[in-house]
């Protein structure tokens, strides 16, 4: 990849263009997913990125045109290998549009290997100041082998985490197990990640709008689920939550809140915790603001906040769902009291 390009504009488009990043375990079928989902009319226009352009297979979608590190497929997208580093890869492409080389892209779809860390990937394209204006990150979309996931998420914390840092969970190859062992799979998931929404793709059929979205209806129902508890499902004695030390809870406060006062306790908690902070996400009730802020933080790294136009809903509570790893609900509950209570 040539050197880095300094962009002096918005993006490609009008605002940020919204990132999906698809990740998953070694096998669960995250090509095949992303081969099925390109080839859907409403994702024209999308850039893929992968980290080996020979790992992919998309022969069969027909590459028309070849660039020196992108090609235009017939289906209307460009793909892209990472040659380096992501951060030059998305300036690059953006570059590039602008030159006329490649077709605009409303969308970008980054695929990372299967032992692929996604909380690293995730902090650049939060936090990385030459792709604020670019880009911003949409959901973390993962896949889940539904014959080995158990044996995976036992063995290998890169699974576990991977699982607990979605926004969306796939799971894959549902047709060769029996219901009885997808039903059991959909209960650890969902006691290591309530906030995610879990769907099915049968030789990667889902739809599109699954992988683009806005992901506020989750933070949502996370926090109703959790009703300011952990779930620790004790009645299984390899759970997960025990097994890799991973935890979920949720923090909800009916009043507004003090934008400064929160804006600090978010950074003050990333920068002490960070380690054992995995993600935070969640919508803000800010005095002065009629809709929510969404609010996203990844280990050490604090996305800057976006203020959404309207609530989802009647509910205009704060709800702040947590994922963390050593890091026990009562310690930040304390902290987040302290601060919503303090005077302003």
């Amino acid at each position: 990849m040539e050197m880095r390009e300094k962009s002096t504009i918005r993006g490609t488009m009008s605002s940020p263009v919204p990132v999906a990043l698809i990740t998953g375990f070694l096998g669960s079928g995250k090509t095949t997913l992303l081969n099925a989902l390109l080839r859907q009319p409403a994702l024209r226009n999308t850039a893929v990125i992968v980290n080996e352009f020979g790992e992919i297979g998309l022969d069969h979608l027909l590459i028309e045109t070849a660039f020196e590190d992108a090609v235009l497929l017939k289906s209307g997208c460009v793909c892209c290998t990472v040659r380096g580093d992501l951060t030059d890869t998305i300036v690059t492409l953006d570059a590039r549009v602008r030159r006329g080389e490649i077709p605009r892209f409303e969308r970008i779809a980054i695929e990372t290997t299967g032992l692929a860390d996604p909380a690293p990937i995730a902090a650049t394209l939060l936090e990385d100041m030459q792709l604020a204006p670019l880009i911003r990150l949409d959901r973390v979309v993962v896949t889940v082998d539904a014959m080995n996931a158990a044996a995976q998420l036992d063995a290998n914390y890169e699974t576990a985490k991977q699982a607990a840092l979605a926004d969306v969970l796939v799971l894959t190859k549902t047709d060769l197990v029996a219901p009885a062992a997808r039903t059991a799979l959909e209960m650890r998931l969902r006691a290591l990640n309530p906030s995610a929404a879990i769907v099915a793709a049968v030789n990667g059929a889902i739809a599109a709008e699954l992988l683009f979205g806005t992901p506020s209806s989750t933070v949502r129902r996370a926090a109703d689920e959790h009703d300011g508890h952990d779930h620790h499902h004790d009645s299984s004695p390899d759970h997960l939550l025990r097994h890799h030390g991973i935890a979920t809870f949720s923090l909800t406060h009916d009043a507004p809140i003090a934008w400064p006062a929160l804006a600090a306790w978010i950074e003050a908690l990333a920068a002490f915790k960070g380690p054992e902070l995995l993600r935070l996400k969640g919508l803000a009730n800010i005095a002065g603001r009629d809709g929510p802020v969404a609010l996203d933080a990844v280990q050490h790294l604090v996305h800057a906040p976006r203020e959404l136009p309207r609530w989802p809903d009647a509910d205009r509570r704060t709800r702040l769902v947590f994922i963390t790893r050593g890091l026990g609900r009562n310690a930040v509950a304390r902290s987040f009291a302290a601060t919503v209570t303090a005077p302003s």
